[in-house]
């Protein structure tokens, strides 16, 4: 499976304009080309007037054929027309899973707000990260957290990053279930090991567009 993943700036002001009329005229189109998105949100804490948005495909060949239908369609064409303008930047990436994502009591809806982590790392360190990681981090990481719903590698785009997405209720489930992360030893002796592998980390709150129900 790859993940295209999408981030658009809009102008300051359009997101609920954007939003509304997405939904309404373009929404459906896509979805009957493409799917259903894995994520459609917008930034809450980050780059302000951002919309994040995640496809998933089988391979880029499904993915080039996919899109090719869609900028076939009509009706899409026209949507493009009357969109023109709103984005002042655009910009996607294409990943792929981890070796150890799926995971099993992982990716579960009803969450309201998701941090959005994208980490790159020292040139060469990837491999030595994923086993130290799927040894020592993931097992600590995901059951304190609870509810990944994404991890990813760069495959087209940015080299050596990662991207990972943790999934919360809300802020203050957030707060304390990554105060309780923070605080417990084992992940502290991961942190001090895997901290010489990373170059650079990011990270973004999303919350939900209003016609994506997870």
């Amino acid at each position: 499976m790859i993940v295209d993943v999408r981030t658009y700036t809009a102008q300051p002001g359009l997101v609920p304009k954007y939003f509304a009329d997405y939904a309404a005229q373009a929404f459906a189109t896509q979805t009957k080309h493409l799917g259903n998105p894995l994520g459609y949100y917008m930034v809450e804490t980050g780059v302000v007037n951002t919309v994040v948005h995640l496809w998933g495909y089988k391979d880029i060949a499904e993915r080039q054929a996919k899109r090719d239908a869609l900028y076939a369609d009509p009706v899409w064409q026209a949507w493009m027309k009357e969109n023109a303008g709103t984005f002042v930047a655009q910009s996607n990436t294409i990943m792929k899973n981890v070796p150890f994502w799926p995971a099993e009591g992982h990716g579960q809806g009803g969450y309201g707000l998701v941090d959005f982590r994208n980490y790159t790392f020292k040139h060469g360190k990837l491999g030595e990260f994923f086993k130290l990681y799927k040894e020592e981090g993931w097992p600590v990481q995901s059951k304190i957290l609870g509810n990944c719903i994404g991890y990813y590698q760069s495959d087209i785009g940015g080299l050596n990053q990662i991207l990972h997405l943790w999934a919360y209720k809300d802020a203050a489930d957030r707060a304390a279930r990554r105060a309780a992360l923070g605080a417990d030893p084992a992940w502290k002796a991961y942190l001090v090991k895997s901290a010489s592998l990373l170059q650079r980390m990011e990270n973004t709150l999303l919350v939900n567009a209003p016609f994506f129900k997870p």
